[in-house]
């Protein structure tokens, strides 16, 4: 008897192993659901790829490492009754489909392409139920941009190689962001402050009003000093209440967030940058083990849009209702988001898949980065979906001799979303006073406060990615990487949370403004942005586009190139002297960036230029100065004689490691020796508190007289009470403790108080 053939599966093919673990929980035993890993192919990395001549052609080619992939894709494939395409619901999934089809050789015009938004049963069974074909305006827009950025990068890129370091690289997106971050940086070298006077007056001994007007003008910040002496004349006068007045007032909830908003967020409450927020993100998206079932726990995270799915508001609505009440239910009628020119409304805006799970109840299925951004996401989610914050606001004018000044006190007459969460420009809140137009004020106190206006705030991750927003340059979900390259390269250094350009982005800047001010237009950056989304509508052919584009740049490529040409045997001398005594050094570029080299071949002396910062002006007038930084390096790198020797009479230089300054002897290579300083010394030195004399560091007696200290506290503690063991001293985050010297075995630790005394014992307990 013949054996009966198994049915055949269908095939759904996702961009990730997580998620296909997930959707094949959902789907059953009908499908087989497996991953792409993302793309399968891609332009060539050592060449263009892209055929400019014939209509920009991209020469499309199996990633490296994807080729066992794009076997067992097809095998897989040959074996489906039928093949869906469920990459991710963006242009860049639309295109990873796209590839997947021409590599499978599926037929075009199919009903293959599915795509969700969250990863739910609901979800992914509507998904199955309505395919569509693949959406080729949408291909082409990500195509057209993918092209564009090659057409920057690999043609600029390599000029900069012989211009700068081997290190750069010029891109259609990032070289326009590192432009802000040293425009800015120009505007507040150049900033010149200014004087200016904060005036507050206190009237009837109690109310405090801001300085509002002057002769009808409103004023932010009273830069004039005669006004100041005006207004210094009316102290102790009265004035007149020209306007005592209550209006009705409606704060509306914040919107739910997209992956701008998520960023920006995740960067200022949770200390994220842009990448970890994206990749914490992926994974509560791709899904989580709760008991036994993986469930995807956020909406997808690359989205321009606030828009929320009737769905999802008549869980939100369910949600209210049952917790807090009809009165807290949001309507319809909130604060409407500013359409964007360039606004991606494919999908919904970032929210939980299931506002049931509440992050307190998810806490031991999530990690602690998870939890903090799932709690981000579905609180603000929550908050979004509550009613708007009611309250009446008292303002007062009082004016004398045509100087008026005002104020506000607001008394919330429903709290609203604000019962979950209250905006940081928190409103002033107090008791109404009696007072009506008309009425008299006595200013009692006058409260004049000089000041000087202040340059602008560096940009940090958020800033930035609000100013790009802002400004339609790039798209959120490029964000991440954007601000990566610029960290990569050594664009920029951080200053706290704020970014600082470089002298190598500084001369990178330049010679792209220099050069190519298209590319570096912020107005024709944020255009190109929205010919790719006309491209995307079916608006605009991406051809025509990137035609247009290439004209101007190949034009800017080919001026470039010849002064390039001309410049490259261009020598630049250095001021210094190379050891083997052949002259002065020479100014070259390499793989790891500019170091000086002899002018002799023969002589392979090399110095690295890493880290130090070059004027541009120098390197164009052919000479530059680094002898005296360079001395300065190789002296912190033989260290600092100290007055301190070794058991054998060297003497131990004090040095400068990746955690500190330490001691090491001076025949380190025989004697081995090496020892870390105390904290108290550590911070002495980087306060510069301690002395030099004749170029020897003065610590012997420091470091004697620590030790002494520490011999007595080791002789008072005795010998260890659990296990005999001597007692050691050891350092921590809280300061120095006493350690038995049996750990593991013995955990006994003793705290140390700042007078030396032994104040605390306990064991730590084995978990």
């Amino acid at each position: 008897m013949a054996r009966k053939k198994s049915p055949k599966k269908n095939l759904v093919i996702v961009e990730s192993p997580a998620k296909a673990k997930t959707i094949e929980k959902i789907l059953g035993s009908n499908f087989n659901v497996t991953a792409s890993f993302g793309h399968i192919r891609d332009l060539p990395k050592s060449t263009l790829g892209v055929d400019v001549e014939n209509g920009f052609k991209p020469n499309y080619s199996t990633i490296r490492g994807k080729g066992e992939i794009t076997k067992a894709l097809k095998e897989l494939a040959k074996k489906a009754d039928k093949v869906y395409l469920a990459s991710d619901p963006d242009r860049e999934g639309e295109a990873i489909a796209w590839h997947i089809a021409h590599t499978l050789k599926l037929d075009e015009n199919e009903n293959n392409r599915i795509e969700f938004n969250e990863i739910t049963s609901s979800a992914i069974r509507e998904a199955i139920k309505h395919p569509r074909k693949i959406d080729t305006d949408k291909v082409n827009a990500q195509q057209a941009r993918r092209i564009l950025d090659r057409l920057v990068g690999y043609g600029i890129s390599p000029l900069l190689w012989k211009t700068i370091s081997a290190n750069t690289s010029a891109g259609r997106v990032q070289s326009v962001a590192l432009k802000l971050i040293c425009d800015l940086e120009d505007s507040i070298k150049n900033f010149v402050p200014e004087k200016f006077w904060d005036v507050k007056g206190k009237f009837n001994d109690k109310l405090e009003l801001l300085l509002y007007k002057i002769d009808e003008e409103k004023i932010d910040k009273l830069k004039d000093e005669k006004a100041v002496e005006r207004i210094k004349g009316l102290e102790k006068k009265k004035f007149l209440v020209e306007s005592a007045k209550v209006n009705k007032k409606v704060k509306n909830p914040p919107l739910p967030l997209k992956t701008s908003t998520l960023q920006q967020l995740a960067s200022s409450y949770l200390g994220f940058g842009a990448s970890k927020t994206m990749r914490v993100a992926q994974g509560l998206y791709e899904g989580i083990d709760i008991d036994g079932t993986h469930k995807g726990l956020i909406t997808y995270m690359r989205t321009d849009s606030t828009r929320i799915s009737e769905e999802a508001k008549e869980m939100a609505k369910d949600y209210i209702l049952k917790n807090y009440g009809k009165e807290y239910l949001g309507k319809e009628t909130a604060k409407k988001e500013k359409k964007q020119e360039n606004v991606q409304d494919a999908h919904e805006g970032i929210r939980p898949t299931d506002i049931n799970y509440e992050p307190k109840n998810l806490q031991k299925y999530l990690d602690k980065d998870q939890l903090k951004l799932y709690t981000l996401i579905w609180e603000r989610f929550l908050i979004s979906q509550l009613a708007p914050m009611k309250y009446d606001q008292f303002e007062l004018i009082c004016e004398k001799d045509k100087v008026q000044f005002r104020g506000v006190l607001n008394k919330i007459t429903f709290d609203g979303y604000y019962k979950i969460f209250k905006d940081e420009d928190e409103i002033p809140i107090g008791d109404f006073p009696d007072i009506q137009a008309g009425d008299k004020m006595l200013l009692s106190k006058l409260e004049i406060k000089e000041d000087y206006t202040k340059p602008p705030a560096r940009l940090t991750e958020s800033s930035l990615i609000k100013k790009l927003e802002a400004d339609g340059i790039g798209r959120p979900s490029t964000y991440a990487t954007i601000i990566d390259t610029l960290k990569k390269r050594e664009y920029v250094s951080l200053k706290g949370k704020s970014f600082v350009p470089t002298q190598l982005g500084y001369e990178v800047k330049y010679v792209l403004n220099e050069h190519f001010q298209d590319i570096m237009n912020e107005k024709f950056t944020a255009d190109l942005e929205n010919k790719l989304d006309e491209i995307a509508e079916g608006k605009e052919n991406w051809q025509k586009i990137l035609q247009n584009f290439y004209d101007g740049l190949s034009k800017n490529i080919a001026k470039y190139k010849s002064e390039v040409e001309k410049d490259e045997n261009k020598v630049i001398v250095s001021d210094v002297k190379c050891p083997c005594g052949n002259g002065y050094m020479v100014l070259k570029n390499g793989r790891f960036g500019r170091y000086l080299a002899c002018n002799d071949e023969e002589c392979k002396e090399k110095f690295s230029l890493k880290g130090i910062d070059i004027p541009m002006e120098d390197i164009q007038a052919g000479k530059i100065y680094v002898n005296d930084i360079l001395k300065e390096r190789m002296n912190e790198k033989r260290g600092k004689l100290t007055d301190v020797k070794t058991p054998k009479g060297a003497t131990m230089l004090l040095k400068v490691g990746r955690f500190g300054s330490y001691l090491e002897s001076e025949n380190y290579t025989s004697d081995n020796i090496r020892e870390p300083l105390p904290s108290e010394i550590r911070k002495l030195l980087a306060q510069g508190s301690i002395e030099e004399k004749n170029g020897v560091v003065l610590l012997n007696d420091r470091i004697k007289s620590i030790k002494d200290e520490e011999n007595k506290i080791l002789s008072k503690a005795g010998v260890c009470e659990k296990c005999g063991k001597p007692f050691k001293i050891g350092r921590g985050r809280w300061g120095r403790f006493l350690a038995c010297t049996g750990y593991p075995e013995c955990k006994n630790i003793k705290k140390i108080d700042a007078e030396g005394n032994i104040v605390e014992t306990k064991e730590k307990i084995k978990k």
